[in-house]
């Protein structure tokens, strides 16, 4: 029984073999790629044009992308975009329905067990740096573009769209989070759920972060009938 759990756990490498063969060999050095330290498990491939750098020590699997870590989000690997450069320091594990998208003049670095448990999503159009022993929840999005720049009236410029994300080592966001630009956190910190990051905080390592709102009773004597609520749109 043992053993039948043992394959059961570790049969995803097998499906992951054929990507993962091409992809090593594609990105990596002949004496990196020959030992498979990236293994991708049903990955969808938008861009490969990129570079990829493995700034450590090389192993077998040790940077695992799309692997099933999470059941209650759809098994189904990880989208792969990268223009730019990508640097992993160490071990890496991203679950499943993730993707990564790295624009052609960003560069992401991924620190040494930088673990990320599913659905998500990392944009790195300019600068994105994780230190070491970075714990993502699932469903978090990091962002260092707006994608779109806004003009100001008054003076004819434009806002400029992008910045840095630089996270200290040991942080961990849980579920939820959104990280958007010009964001330099501390080591040791906490981010709590479905808190957003979009401007630069000042804070001390060994923090906790939120949003924290209070709930209102925005009225009282109203509910939700199921059996009719169909929208008349022409009233």
């Amino acid at each position: 029984m043992v053993l039948i759990n043992k394959i059961r756990k570790y049969s995803w490498i097998l499906r992951a073999l054929l990507p993962s063969i091409w992809f090593n060999f594609k990105q990596l050095p002949i004496s990196q790629a020959i030992k498979l330290p990236i293994l991708l498990y049903k990955p969808k491939f938008v861009a490969t044009s990129g570079r990829i750098v493995i700034d450590c020590p090389v192993k077998f699997g040790m940077i695992k992308l799309g692997c099933n870590c999470v059941s209650i989000y759809p098994n189904n690997g990880i989208i792969y975009e990268n223009k730019g450069v990508i640097t992993f320091k160490g071990s890496v594990l991203i679950g499943n329905n993730s993707s990564i998208a790295v624009g052609a003049g960003g560069h992401l670095v991924l620190d040494d067990f930088f673990r990320a448990t599913a659905a998500l999503k990392l944009i790195c159009y300019n600068s994105v740096q994780f230190g070491r022993e970075v714990l993502v929840g699932w469903n978090c999005m990091f962002s260092d573009t707006d994608f779109h720049k806004l003009t100001f009236i008054n003076t004819g410029r434009y806002s400029k769209g992008f910045g840095n994300i630089e996270i200290g080592h040991n942080c961990w966001f849980a579920n939820s989070c959104k990280v958007y630009k010009n964001i330099n956190l501390p080591p040791n910190c906490v981010v709590a759920s479905d808190t957003i990051l979009y401007k630069h905080i000042s804070c001390d390592p060994y923090s906790l972060i939120c949003n924290e709102n209070p709930i209102e009773i925005k009225a009282v004597g109203i509910y939700h009938n199921w059996k009719d609520d169909k929208i008349n749109y022409t009233e």
